[in-house]
């Protein structure tokens, strides 16, 4: 069989720009010819051989043709592979009303939903989870090697602390052990486990996992505001824990009783300054639709999450309330005393924040992944991000939010929308770029000189500054002119007040960006030396940036709160370990 999924490659290679018609009519056809009674080939199966010839140097790359085979391409869009794993059913401190009840299952979420279903059927052991899904990506052609590990099932601070470690202790050991050709087996959770013991061992596994083959960047976990204080924080930083996604629902104090949500926005506020305090990312869930509520309060209430300084987060999730079965919202709606407003608001509610939302926002996820068949009233539409997308596009308007502005996300400006498959085909066509005055982004030739890498001159840097949760926020960007086009961006927070004076909050540049020679830029026109910042990454300027702005505050203290695998960048940079972070003293 592999012998004829090399033949089929060889001849898919040859095609220009393959598209999956042609690439099934080759299979048949192949097939056909060599009179091969077998099923053709799945597209998991030519990606592997594909790979193992450009190896063996039998092809060349063909990045039309790898990217027809890599199974939702838009996963790693953003420069990392997102692995989600579940915690165990375990008692929900929340009485929420919307929120289903599914025995064997943590509260709100549903058996057959994609990541809850894998989760289900190895257990919940943690261990399985990541290994499972690092196989799946690497099958379906996505890149490995940094990992955004994010953990669901609730209120993640609820569990008890010896779970909470142990659980965490095995996300880490299955990213450093699944490279090992011996099969590891998985240590079953035991209650009588010592905390301290585990701490340790937790360490351990982080201190490989700064080397492994596969990294956990970054480590996202779910809880509740009014679980957030000094200690829970501690204990989540210690975990390796980079962002929390936090359950908010709305800031509408009376809609927040009539769901019995359990907490008021007060806790919201302070939960959001504590962890900002602490140097997190906050990913919001805001659910727009739910009881009480209507289309004009909902757009007020998100809107609200960005005018007032107590919140302003960095990343928002907009669930719409969806009714489920299990619930108490079921009976609500089977009783009359609940009904949602129609999609066409909705989705009129949505484009209305789009419109207005500030560029420092990510809109991370627009609904729920609950299978169709699940909802008895409200949003059905998987796909009502695109749904949004086609009517703003009709309407002339675009969303300014991160997401939507990636790199990534941007069609025409890859390497594999324009097929360039050698150096001098890049360079070529970076110079055809410059003299038409287009942005140009070629992710696949980090190898180039800078003369080569001047050619792209249409990129600046950009500073917006706000105030949040008691500190000065400075979102650092290098974008396209016209901020159409996001290629990295840096969340710097000043606090004379936070744990560190200074943090690097967020650091992120999109694929393999190359470095860039900067033409002219005022806010870097004062550096010290000008190769100190032009023969530099994104990455490197945007910290050298960020350097610049705490001399400016007075402030010699720079913090980053770092993914476990990403520590050895900070650490070139002249960061050093101080407790669960890196600082930098600056001269």
């Amino acid at each position: 069989m592999k012998n004829i999924v090399e033949e089929i490659v060889l001849k898919a290679v040859k095609m220009k720009q393959p598209t999956m018609e042609a690439l099934d009519v080759l299979k048949r056809n192949f097939l056909r010819a060599e009179k091969v009674k077998s099923v053709a080939p799945k597209k998991s199966d030519l990606l592997k051989v594909y790979h193992e010839m450009i190896k063996k140097n039998k092809i060349k790359p063909n990045f039309y043709l790898e990217k027809l085979l890599t199974k939702r391409a838009v996963r790693t869009l953003s420069g990392v592979s997102i692995i989600t794993v579940l915690t165990k059913s375990y008692p929900c401190p929340g009485k929420c009303i919307y929120c289903p009840d599914e025995k064997d299952m943590p509260k709100s979420y549903i058996s057959d939903e994609p990541a809850a279903a894998r989760a289900l059927q190895l257990e919940f052991d943690p261990y399985e989870q990541v290994v499972r899904r690092i196989d799946s990506l690497k099958k379906n052609g996505h890149p490995t090697e940094k990992i955004e590990l994010i953990v669901k099932g609730g209120t993640w601070n609820a569990y008890p602390l010896q779970y909470q470690y142990w659980f965490i202790l095995n996300c880490f050991k299955a990213s450093n052990l699944i490279s090992q050709k011996s099969k590891v087996k998985s240590q079953k959770f035991n209650s009588k486990l010592k905390i301290e013991k585990l701490k340790k061992d937790l360490l351990v596994e982080q201190r490989k996992n700064e080397k492994a083959k596969h990294r956990i960047v970054g480590l996202t976990l779910e809880t509740r505001p009014d679980f957030i204080n000094e200690k829970t924080v501690w204990e989540m930083r210690e975990q390796g824990c980079t962002r929390i996604e936090l359950g908010a629902q709305t800031v509408d104090e009376q809609i927040l009783k009539i769901i019995k949500r359990g907490h008021g926005i007060l806790e919201i506020k302070n939960a959001m300054h504590l962890l900002k305090l602490y140097g997190f990312k906050v990913d919001l869930h805001l659910m727009p639709q739910l009881p009480g509520s209507t289309p004009s309060k909902d757009l007020k209430m998100m809107l609200e999450i960005f005018k007032n300084p107590d919140y302003r987060p960095d990343m928002i999730k907009i669930y719409p309330c969806t009714v489920v079965k299990n619930s108490e919202l079921y009976t609500w709606l089977q009783k009359g005393k609940y009904k949602p407003y129609s999609d066409k608001k909705l989705i009129e509610t949505i484009i209305s924040l789009k419109k207005e939302i500030p560029r420092y926002v990510r809109i991370s996820r627009l609904i729920r992944d609950i299978p169709s068949h699940h909802i008895k009233a409200g949003n059905k539409m998987t796909n009502l991000r695109q749904v949004i997308q086609v009517e703003m596009e009709k309407q002339g308007l675009k969303c300014n939010c991160l997401r939507c502005r990636e790199i990534g996300h941007q069609p025409g400006l890859q390497t594999t929308e324009y097929g360039l498959q050698t150096k001098k085909q890049a360079l070529s066509f970076l110079r055809k770029q410059e003299s038409i005055g287009r942005l140009s982004w070629i992710p696949a030739f980090a190898g180039m000189t800078t003369k080569e890498l001047s050619y792209t001159k249409s990129i600046s840097l950009f500073i917006d500054k706000y105030e949040a949760s008691g500190g000065i926020e400075y979102f650092l960007s290098f974008e396209d002119k016209d901020r159409n086009v996001v290629f990295a961006f840096c969340r710097l927070r000043i606090d004379k007040n936070g744990l560190f004076p200074a943090f690097i909050r967020e650091l992120h540049t999109y694929g393999q960006s190359l470095a860039i020679k900067l033409e002219s830029s005022k806010a870097i026109k004062n550096k010290k030396n000008d190769n100190e910042v032009q023969h530099t990454g994104f990455g490197k300027q945007l910290v050298i940036m960020a350097e610049k702005i705490c001399k400016e505050n007075d402030i010699n203290t720079l913090a980053v709160i770092s993914g476990v695998g990403v520590k050895g960048y900070y650490k070139k940079l002249g960061f050093k370990e101080n407790q669960t972070y890196l600082v930098k003293k600056i001269k």
